[in-house]
């Protein structure tokens, strides 16, 4: 078990660290804020689960007990925590609204001092009864917060919530199993190795991880996909109406004024007042602006 642990967790490691680059490419070419967030989430996250790696290499494979080491050891892992909750209602909020509402900070910055308290008064206590219950307690609301999510976005078709949703199933799914998988240890000790929890964390990172790389993969496997994920992940981003979004792509297919009245049944006039109005939200003042901004990798010539 612990050898297959810890090979399991290189290869986990390995892909959250291609994963990071993969939605970083996305990023700079996709400047939706939920990327940003998605971002802080793998990177934290990466952190989390490299910090717990290293003691469980520290404790089963190395065999060593310091007690200095591992409680340095121990306290990276709770400033890690702390940031990760912080983080996640702001990730949440881009997923489910597109936008960070101040209503998410104040709630970030709650959960945030909220854990910090809890794990300063778990230090202090330092009980081996009540530490795994709060380790039930942490999957149980992270677990929560993203079935929460799902459930939020489950008739939404905006890009963002298309693109995330098969990641809140597996992460939500994951951290509920979490939650019971330490209440069954804490009810039945005898049971627990030290290898359960890195080898049960990396098999998560690595479905997580090969999720990631389909989406990826399934999004820039062909012009079109490509080119609609921008479109999409551009109307979500500022609030375009049904349409206002009509409007846009055919403009994108270069229709023109005049044309796409035709096309729509509607007068001139009152294309214009839709344009006028698209080109205010999105701060652009040309057609070849509204294209480049959809299209930032395009050549303006």
């Amino acid at each position: 078990m612990e050898i297959a642990a810890f090979w399991l967790n290189i290869v986990g490691f390995s892909l959250l660290f291609g994963t990071f680059f993969l939605t970083l490419i996305t990023r700079k070419t996709n400047r939706h804020k939920m990327f940003d967030q998605y971002l802080w989430y793998i990177g934290l996250s990466w952190m989390w689960f490299l910090f717990q790696f290293i003691g469980f290499v520290y404790l089963t494979v190395l065999q060593r007990d310091t007690p200095a080491i591992l409680t340095v050891n121990t306290l990276i892992r709770y400033a890690f925590t702390i940031m990760v909750f912080h983080r996640i209602p702001l990730f949440l909020d881009t997923i489910i609204t597109g936008e960070i509402s101040k209503d998410s900070k104040k709630i970030s910055i709650i959960v945030g001092c909220g854990t910090f308290v809890l794990l300063i008064l778990l230090g202090f206590i330092r009980s081996v009864v009540i530490g795994p219950y709060v380790t039930v307690l942490f999957n149980a609301l992270v677990g929560g917060s993203f079935l929460y999510a799902l459930f939020r976005t489950r008739r939404q078709h905006s890009y963002r919530a298309k693109r995330m949703r098969s990641f809140l199933v597996i992460s939500s799914v994951a951290f509920l199993f979490f939650s019971w998988y330490a209440i069954i240890f804490n009810v039945f000790p005898t049971l627990h190795r030290p290898g359960f929890d890195p080898f049960v964390t990396s098999l998560y990172i690595i479905v997580w991880c090969l999720n990631d790389v389909m989406v990826y993969l399934r999004e820039f496997s062909s012009i079109g996909t490509r080119e609609r994920n921008r479109m999409e992940s551009f109307h979500d981003r500022y609030k375009l109406s049904e349409r206002e979004q009509e409007i846009v792509r055919l403009l994108v297919d270069g229709m023109t004024y005049k044309e796409i009245a035709f096309h729509l049944s509607l007068s001139p006039r009152t294309v214009e007042t839709h344009i006028y109005r698209i080109f205010k939200k999105c701060s652009v003042s040309t057609k070849l602006e509204l294209i480049n901004k959809i299209f930032p990798l395009r050549n303006p010539t």
